[in-house]
């Protein structure tokens, strides 16, 4: 089976008949027929993810419940991913933390201020301590066991019904010296235009910001450890901070560490419907965050009636 950078994107390419083909120039295995068959019948991620990982705090039913619901409206089986149980910040020693090296100091004294006095959706909060934390969990597994392509994917995620189609069709425009692909993601300063590598791809721009889908490969886990640790702010900001600035692209901040790209429109939306376990409260009403739950998925090409979605 043939393997497209990191490992994923293209996993699957022997087709049932051609496999047949090969195997009728050299001896017959007894068990040739029923491998074909077995292979036919494993669903698109047994094919694409070495590992699908769900994070989700054990308080928060309603929010796996709601996951579980999107994971099956795209296509996975309930033995294809697993439930990884997020840490929850507000158990988090943070002083025991920063002198094991996983905050900084910054981080802590910016975590001690109050609410108020936050740079909101960076400075760091108990639930982004958390984040930090389970997302770094999962980045020492997914390196440990050499993972080529790891699917993460936090439990505020809205996915289309034919995700794995449009999987593999998009990261075929990926190119193969990948180590992170953000499934998901905002381009908060709208600089992804100007770092366009290829049809519905780009190079990741120092604003972009959210963790909620992304596919990793081992070496992107362990650069994603290297880089990000000690925190300071929160993961998001922590993972684009490493840029470079190149003329081909006019000079507009891109990530160089991991070697990463955003798909562009997004694959997969952010949910803001069920509020955030990770930021300060923001002030805005449920209208207003539906409201901006339906522009997402219609900036990411989805259809106002779509009720997949919505």
């Amino acid at each position: 089976m043939a393997l497209h950078g990191s490992g994923c994107s293209r996993a699957v390419v022997a087709r049932p008949g051609s496999c047949l083909r090969t195997c009728s120039l050299r001896p017959v295995s007894p068990f040739s027929a029923y491998n074909v068959l077995f292979h036919q019948r494993m669903s698109a991620s047994s094919y694409v993810f070495d590992a699908v990982y769900v994070i989700n705090l054990m308080r928060r039913p309603d929010r796996w419940a709601f996951i579980v619901q999107q994971l099956e409206k795209a296509g996975f089986r309930t033995e294809e991913y697993k439930r990884f149980s997020a840490v929850d910040g507000r158990g988090v020693d943070c002083n025991a933390a920063c002198i094991h090296g996983l905050l900084s100091r910054l981080g802590c004294m910016r975590l001690r201020e109050p609410e108020s006095r936050r740079v909101w959706g960076m400075d760091l909060s108990p639930g982004a301590v958390g984040c930090a934390l389970s997302h770094s969990l999962l980045w020492a597994e997914i390196a440990a066991k050499r993972y080529r392509c790891a699917l993460v994917v936090e439990d505020d995620s809205l996915f289309p019904c034919d995700f794995h189609k449009k999987y593999l069709e998009r990261m075929r425009q990926v190119p193969d010296n990948w180590e992170l692909v953000y499934l998901s993601g905002l381009d908060t300063a709208r600089q992804a235009p100007l770092l366009h590598v290829s049809e519905g791809v780009s190079r990741v721009p120092q604003m972009h910001r959210t963790t909620n889908c992304y596919v990793v490969s081992h070496r992107g886990a362990r650069r994603l450890l290297d880089s990000c640790f000690p925190v300071t702010y929160q993961l998001d900001t922590m993972m684009t901070l490493n840029v470079v600035h190149e003329v081909q692209y006019s000079g507009v901040p891109r990530v160089a560490v991991p070697e990463c790209y955003t798909l562009q429109p997004p694959l997969v939306v952010q949910a803001t419907r069920m509020g955030s376990d990770i930021q300060d409260k923001s002030g805005k009403s449920c209208e207003e965050e539906l409201l901006e739950e339906k522009g997402r998925c219609k900036a990411a090409g989805w259809c106002d009636d779509n009720s997949e979605a919505l």
